[in-house]
């Protein structure tokens, strides 16, 4: 983490040797040679984690030259770079103790020049331990600084990463909401527009055809005219009911609607049906439901979805009677339509009259949404299934 501290300071310490030492080394050109032969050792160990023994053995017989030809005993502070191994642990002594070993050899060799007394090598022993010692700190307060310095800095860049990940976190919860309410918004737009379609759609259409019959009686019978009037006028106010009804959101629609009243509803969609019609409709609403609660939005639908399929078969399939059935348990309700009609409707073009046709594709949206089926046949005429699952009711609330 610090080898480029270390390697400065190294550095830095020789030069300042090699400028104190250079005026007393006894032969100048080899001394600034071993100088030179320090640094690239230097350089060399800074660019690798490890020295081997080898390059430990080479420092040191060139540090023992050095420390030779410089004939200054602050030439010996070049050993306080020696490390290796258990050496760093105990280099603040290394200095002091390869002087003390030095002038030991000397004088059993006996060389005069370098002869002191033995209080002289302690000396210089124990001023070279004092200014390793001192070396010493200095390193530790530097490394220390550093060492804090970039806890700083990476307290500081990893508190900055935090606040851009929570900015980011903010961020994409706002588009989540943003999403959410816009899913929502799109839910209530084809609620609206099914609630539109299936419901003022067909009242409009039957409206329209009876204004038509009263046009064509209004001289030849004016009162069955009138009669023709007054229901298109009743259907033309309940199809604006209707629209109000869509366009709002109400409080109900969270609410539960017993199984008789819905079938109440049911009823008012057939006998509408077939008023001023030859149309025959059967209905099948008899059962044992234990006073089963059904969501408002479930009724709403399947009383469109009723609308819509007794429309499609009289238009596409020329029926002219129908069989209707609803049956319900507590998990699930199903609502079946068949008619006598000659729909084109088979296996093979199935999927273009859904994708084409905008009625069944609501149907199977809005029962695909709930978790529930739809199934078409053609068998002997046109028939649909619907079937929705029911829910506990506290989940409704």
């Amino acid at each position: 983490m610090h080898e480029m501290e270390n390697y400065i300071q190294s550095v830095i310490m020789l030069l300042v040797i090699t400028t104190l030492s250079i005026f007393t080394a006894s032969e100048p050109y080899i001394f600034i040679m071993l100088a030179g032969v320090l640094l690239i050792i230097f350089t060399v160990r800074s660019m690798s984690e490890r020295i081997g023994i080898l390059g430990f053995v080479l420092q040191l017989m060139v540090s023992t030259a050095f420390c030779f030809y410089a004939g200054t005993i602050y030439a010996f502070l070049v050993c306080y770079e020696l490390r290796y191994r258990s050496v760093k642990k105990t280099k603040v002594l290394v200095p002091a103790l390869f002087y003390g070993v030095m002038q030991m050899i000397m004088q059993l060799l006996g060389a005069e020049q370098q002869q002191l007394s033995l209080p002289q090598i302690l000396l210089g022993m124990l001023i070279l331990w004092l200014v390793s010692s001192l070396i010493y700190a200095v390193e530790y307060l530097v490394m220390g600084y550093i060492t804090a310095r970039t806890q700083i800095a990476q307290a500081i860049s990893a508190t900055a990463v935090n606040e851009m990940y929570e900015k980011k976190l903010n961020q994409e919860l706002v588009i989540k909401n943003y999403l959410a309410d816009k899913n929502a918004r799109l839910e209530e737009r084809e609620n609206i527009s099914r609630n539109i379609h299936n419901s003022v759609g067909h009242s409009i259409t039957a409206a329209i055809m009876t204004l038509d019959a009263a046009d064509m009686l209004f001289e030849s019978s004016p009162e069955k005219a009138r009669e023709k009037v007054r229901l298109a006028n009743e259907r033309i106010h309940g199809s604006l009911s209707s629209i109000r009804h869509a366009v709002r959101v109400l409080d109900g629609e969270s609410k539960l609607i017993g199984m008789s009243d819905f079938i109440k509803e049911l009823t008012a969609v057939t006998d509408s049906f077939m008023m001023d019609t030859t149309i025959q409709i059967s209905t099948d609403f008899q059962g044992e439901y234990d006073n089963l609660m059904l969501p408002h939005e479930h009724t709403e639908f399947l009383t469109g979805a009723l609308q819509e399929l007794l429309s499609n078969g009289v238009r596409h399939g020329k029926a002219d009677r129908f069989v209707v059935r609803l049956e319900a348990d507590s998990g699930h309700v199903k609502l079946s339509v068949k008619d006598n009609g000659t729909s084109d409707f088979s296996a093979d073009n199935k999927a273009w009259h859904i994708e084409n046709g905008f009625g069944l594709k609501k149907l199977i949206s809005y029962t695909k949404k709930c978790g529930g089926r739809t199934e078409f046949d053609n068998v002997n005429g046109f028939s649909a299934d619907i079937v929705l699952p029911l829910m506990k009711e506290t989940e409704y609330e």
